[in-house]
């Protein structure tokens, strides 16, 4: 496990629990592994890493408390990551479960909360996650299961059943098949998954008018009206919107001006959930003059999915607007670029976008993106002569690196 996981799960862990909580929790996992020969005899440090992550489990999973499934997978993990004997990890895994269900972590829900909708969200989870680290630090599971789901996506290539843990993975197999065929059919269904289980985990049993299968396509139509710029798009469904703030997918705007009502704007959770969508369905031609005004997701979303994308409209956009733009949304424009015609990014075009550039991070960028292509005498020319200019030690290091990469 990384530093940076175990921040993410110490920062977790302080803004789910209370000291009382915190205090209560530790009393228990102290008194337990006690009389646990291998926990009592490791190391401190090895026993402040597993009281850490059992804390984050219980606290970010409070609404599964109580479906087996979860225990089932926590045991799993403390055996495989713990290196724990299953007696013991069994042991420790219902003792604090009741522990946090008495000091009143548990938030169980009378609507998707079953072994099946844990699962179904836990491999949209590893289905969507950035990297490893990220899946890691959002689960608090362990790699070992993460390897598991992993291998449950791989099965919707290869139908293969087993592929988690043993006494679930019939219930895996059919829910890796069955989003298959959702995705087939909509592209960004698993978006619409993502919205649901927000809701579910903002407002519990609340959400239930508005995470039905023909509500959740009208909210995100409102979702990408206000992305748009109507802010107030919402403004006759309060207590829907009232919910999508709770669940971080929209933030409150104050009026301009007096008189004005309060409007929404996608928060970075809302862009994300809707950035294919407004990407494939939406905006599907390309860049427009709406362009320069949207969130950093749908930007980048448009410049990887949209089919209507032109080279010439990257590299207009790219050479008069790098400094207005994101380095996330630079290094896909010119990844795309590459991919529509790479023998048009010439060396002379990259000494250009350069030479606009006023910030390090974004030429850094632009070197990470020129990696996806491959080297003529007039990039490699290009590069060197960014090598050897820049002063800053970020962008030398990412020349440095390409015509490492390139000359190898």
């Amino acid at each position: 496990m990384s530093w940076n996981v175990i921040d993410h799960k110490m920062t977790g862990i302080r803004s789910n629990l209370n000291d009382w909580e915190l205090k209560t929790l530790e009393r228990e996992f102290s008194n337990i592994t006690s009389r646990m020969a291998r926990v009592a005899h490791s190391a401190k440090s090895l026993r402040g890493v597993l009281f850490i992550d059992l804390a984050y489990a219980l606290a970010r999973h409070r609404d599964w408390l109580q479906t087996p499934v979860f225990s089932a997978l926590l045991v799993e993990f403390l055996q495989l990551d713990h290196g724990l004997p299953r007696g013991d990890a069994e042991i420790l895994v219902h003792d604090m479960i009741e522990a946090a269900i008495e000091v009143g972590l548990s938030r169980t829900r009378t609507i998707c909360g079953d072994d099946r909708e844990f699962l179904t969200w836990a491999y949209i989870c590893a289905a969507g996650a950035s990297g490893e680290d990220a899946l890691e630090a959002d689960l608090g599971l362990g790699t070992a299961v993460l390897r598991k789901l992993r291998e449950g996506i791989k099965a919707l290539e290869r139908v293969d059943s087993h592929v988690f843990v043993p006494e679930y993975d019939a219930m895996l197999a059919t829910i890796v098949i069955e989003l298959g065929h959702e995705c087939k059919s909509l592209p960004w269904s698993m978006d619409h998954h993502r919205l649901r289980y927000a809701l579910l985990a903002a407002v519990g049993d609340a959400a239930q008018p508005y995470i039905l299968e023909e509500a959740i396509p009208v909210i995100f139509d409102a979702l990408a009206a206000i992305g748009l710029g109507d802010a107030v798009a919402l403004r006759d469904r309060p207590s829907l919107a009232e919910m999508l703030v709770q669940a971080s997918v929209l933030c409150v705007t104050q009026p301009q001006r007096k008189g004005k009502t309060t409007g929404h704007q996608l928060t970075d959770l809302g862009a994300r959930l809707t950035a294919h969508k407004v990407a494939v369905e939406i905006l599907a031609g390309g860049l427009d003059h709406r362009f320069k005004s949207l969130n950093n997701r749908w930007q980048e979303a448009i410049v990887r999915r949209s089919a209507g994308i032109r080279f010439e409209s990257l590299a207009a956009t790219v050479v008069e607007s790098i400094n207005q733009l994101s380095p996330e949304v630079v290094e896909a424009m010119i990844t795309r670029m590459i991919e529509l015609d790479a023998s048009s990014v010439s060396g002379d075009l990259v000494r250009t976008v350069l030479a606009n550039a006023r910030m390090a991070w974004h030429k850094a960028a632009v070197m990470r993106a020129l990696r996806t292509g491959k080297p003529s005498r007039d990039l490699l020319d290009a590069v060197a002569g960014e090598l050897s200019t820049s002063v800053a030690p970020g962008v030398r290091l990412a020349a440095g690196a390409l015509l490492d990469a390139w000359t190898d």
